[in-house]
């Protein structure tokens, strides 16, 4: 979720962008889902204003409660109504409107991994499987720090130099709406505004445990105040 986030972070700001005009401040909203067959394992909402800064991400637990018919979490809603009803519930509980997603595998994740080689996070040498599985480190993870580690590693030379094979693991591997030129922009967005644009929580609420399962439950104003914590310039 991490790296796509960074390749995806700057497409709108420099970009060409099918969904927007010239001049247009509405804010693009992006779903990237990771998933594994039927199960999804993470889901991350990121929101660009385009020409403007910071570019949001919310980290989204699938343990978060719903409710939503017979799915208790959104792991439950994602195999019972898929991405289109895990969107349409996220577009509910942020108040917006969500026009674009990515899917990405669980084999096209590993692939992308081994393309892109070693990662260093706070001193611990890692990959980019390690980092989404959060085996790296015993610690909670800091996702402001990962995700602008990750959004470095894509301007270095060793991996700027992989950009081809890249692109073809994404346009090969990944279901998404968003377009081939898009993903092209990111690097030029990336070398001229830098990994500070991005700025990124995980959505806040009350975890608690219930026979061996863990859940999280979120207040209704925690939504949309995670989501203008991380796109508003302060």
């Amino acid at each position: 979720m991490r790296l796509l986030a960074g390749l995806l972070a700057a497409l709108f700001l420099l970009g060409p962008a099918t969904s927007a005009r010239a001049g247009d401040d509405q804010a693009i909203n992006v779903l990237i889902f990771w998933t594994d067959h039927s199960r999804l394992k993470a889901v991350t909402l990121m929101s660009i204003t385009p020409h403007k800064k910071p570019v949001g991400i919310v980290s989204i637990p699938v343990n978060t409660l719903v409710h939503e018919g017979s799915a208790a979490t959104l792991e439950e809603l994602f195999y019972r109504a898929g991405r289109e009803g895990v969107t349409a519930y996220l577009e509910k509980r942020f108040g917006l409107a969500i026009t674009h997603y990515v899917d990405v595998s669980q084999e096209t994740l590993a692939r992308t991994s081994e393309a892109l080689g070693p990662l260093a996070i706070n001193g611990h040498r890692t990959s980019l499987l390690e980092v989404f599985e959060g085996t790296y480190t015993a610690q909670r993870p800091d996702l402001q720090t990962e995700i602008r580690a990750l959004a470095t590693r894509l301007l270095e030379p060793p991996v700027l130099v992989k950009l081809p094979r890249l692109l073809w693991i994404f346009t090969t591997g990944v279901e998404t709406n968003l377009g081939v030129g898009q993903i092209m922009a990111l690097y030029r967005a990336l070398q001229g505004n830098g990994p500070e644009i991005l700025r990124k929580k995980a959505l806040p609420g009350h975890e608690f445990s219930a026979g061996p399962r863990r859940y999280l439950a979120v207040p209704p104003e925690a939504w949309w105040q995670v989501l203008r914590e991380v796109t508003c310039d302060y």
